[in-house]
């Protein structure tokens, strides 16, 4: 069912459909006996200034029927975009604040990186020329790596 069909069915789509129809009935219905008076068919407003009183109340109708109904079919309009409009502005705020926390994220994972690999890096100034140190220096290497493989992954 689209929104508009299940829009309808809600109270407030059946009192503005009820509202719509008791008005078109009250201007067809003074439209005609204006047309009926005007001809002369209806002997009890056969007098013109009957006729001349009704008229003013008919334009008013048929005035408010042409110009007040659709304005308030706008203004529905306008207030559904306005609603999608304020929910598609909070979607991308909201994804906009995700992107900044997976950032901070990475950022604290890249500082944490670059803290393993300059604690080898001093490891490895450090380090004498002997083969034991080579050795210790080579395990270091391989922890340092490790850890900053932990860290990224």
């Amino acid at each position: 069912m689209t929104n508009t069909a299940q829009q309808n069915l809600t109270a407030p789509g059946i009192a503005d459909a009820l509202k719509s129809w008791v008005m078109v009935i009250l201007t067809l219905g003074f439209v005609a006996l204006y047309g009926l008076a005007l001809i002369g068919t209806l002997k009890p407003l056969a007098d013109f200034s009957l006729v001349s009183r009704i008229e003013p109340i008919i334009f008013v109708i048929i005035g408010y029927y042409f110009g007040r109904l659709p304005a308030q079919q706008n203004e529905k309009t306008l207030k559904l975009e306005i609603n999608r409009q304020t929910q598609k502005a909070e979607a991308g705020q909201h994804a906009k604040e995700q992107l900044i926390q997976t950032r901070e994220l990475l950022e604290e994972k890249l500082k944490n990186v670059k803290t393993a690999l300059d604690s080898l890096s001093l490891l490895h100034a450090k380090t004498a020329t002997t083969e034991i140190a080579s050795i210790e220096n080579a395990v270091a290497q391989r922890t340092a790596l490790s850890i900053a493989t932990r860290i990224l992954g």
